[in-house]
């Protein structure tokens, strides 16, 4: 088929339906979306499945690189590399001082057309500088709550800030969680020390995210807890709020699996996202590469041990993870069936975001993946055009 077709058939796939039953049926696609799913349908234009799987494409909600890419190079590139690894809607994600983000925002709105040229990116997403403490960033890429920075940096991403990332014992952060939520922006509690009743604070605020549970949280014991009674934690408090999203870094090295197996048990099936959480190297082979940004040298052991800095004993800086690493993961680390591995992986992210995607329906964005029995991907396709094929194909 033409790669650019307004119109065609995805035929004879295996093909996930949104009520989570895998069907034999072609899709059929116009202007973009999904004009009917059926056992049998024409086009002019025809893609032959052949009987291999066709999944909703997947949404990353929180990704700072790809490949040898980072957040703030080239996004044109970055979207290829996110093709290529399944990601239909990805986020790029910036963990930088404040007017570093703010300048990269208005480049890449510049070089894109305001992203008009690179349609898989749903918006970015501001994970600094509003954080108690860095994690695997950096001191200087933290900065108090301030309205004028807030204003400064909402004004460089010209309306396309789409998440923002704060820690909820800040002083000011009901306050900035309620005000930027008030202007649709998903705002996730990241990175914190903070007591239970701060983060509900955060929660009645308007915050319906969690970035990476488990990982950047420091629960400590309370200082009235009796000896030898269990304390609770502000993990545990999360697991519970049904109020809010759970981000998952799906790679068994940033959370021990049996923590993502309490999780599943404990909120309900639209209360946890995997993101990757990717950096620069994500998806390249084993070996060590040097990081831009004066990072150093960089050691990746394949995609679930994540990627470590070698000048700092070996300490995660994020994963090396593609999505469709994570979307493998679900199926085969935790144990998940496909309709539950895209419901985490793409329908809950398009639902917290209000994303017309998600699930392969009529009405929805022809955003789809077809896969290989190994979950390999053959092609994305992206508003019904194709953005990846895989060699030879």
């Amino acid at each position: 088929m033409k790669k650019n077709s307004s119109s065609f058939v995805v035929a004879n796939g295996r093909v996930l339906m949104a009520n989570g039953v895998m069907l034999p049926a072609s899709i059929k696609v116009e202007d973009g979306r999904i004009a009917d799913v059926a056992p049998h349908a024409k086009a002019a234009d025809m893609l032959d499945a052949a009987g291999a799987y066709v999944v909703p494409g997947l949404i990353d909600l929180h990704t700072h690189g790809i490949g040898r890419e980072k957040a703030a190079g080239d996004l044109r590139t970055y979207a290829a590399q996110e093709a290529a690894g399944g990601a239909t809607t990805f986020f790029p994600t910036f963990f930088a001082p404040p007017d570093e983000t703010a300048a990269a925002l208005r480049r890449h709105l510049e070089e894109t057309d305001s992203l008009r040229q690179v349609p898989q990116i749903g918006g970015f997403r501001l994970e600094s500088p509003y954080l108690a403490y860095t994690g695997a960033g950096l001191s200087r890429d933290l900065v108090p709550i301030s309205r004028e920075l807030t204003d400064m940096l909402l004004k460089a991403g010209a309306g396309h800030v789409k998440i923002w990332d704060i820690s909820p014992e800040l002083p000011g952060a009901a306050e900035e969680i309620r005000f930027l939520a008030g202007r649709n922006i998903i705002c996730s509690l990241a990175h914190t020390r903070a007591t239970i009743d701060q983060a509900r604070a955060a929660v009645n605020a308007g915050a319906r995210l969690v970035t990476h549970l488990f990982d950047t949280f420091v629960c400590p014991r309370g200082e009235d807890q009796d000896s030898g009674v269990y304390p609770v934690a502000l993990t545990d408090y999360l697991l519970v709020e049904d109020r809010v999203m759970c981000e998952i870094i799906p790679d068994g090295a940033h959370v021990d699996p049996i923590l993502v197996e309490k999780t599943f048990r404990c909120k309900p099936s639209a209360g946890v996202v995997f993101v990757t959480d990717s950096n620069y190297g994500a998806g390249l082979p084993p070996g060590d590469y040097e990081l831009p940004g004066g990072w150093g040298l960089a050691r990746i052991n394949g995609p679930n041990d994540g990627v470590r800095l070698v000048a700092r004993n070996m300490g995660l800086s994020g994963s090396a993870l593609t999505p469709i690493d994570g979307f493998r993961n679900a199926v085969r680390m935790f144990g998940k069936d496909m309709a539950a591995a895209s419901r985490i992986c793409s329908r809950n992210q398009a639902i917290l975001l209000g994303l017309n995607k998600g699930e392969i329906k009529e009405g929805r964005d022809a955003d789809m993946l077809i896969l290989d029995e190994e979950l390999n991907v053959l092609y994305t396709i992206v508003a019904g055009q194709i953005v990846y094929r895989r060699e030879g194909r």
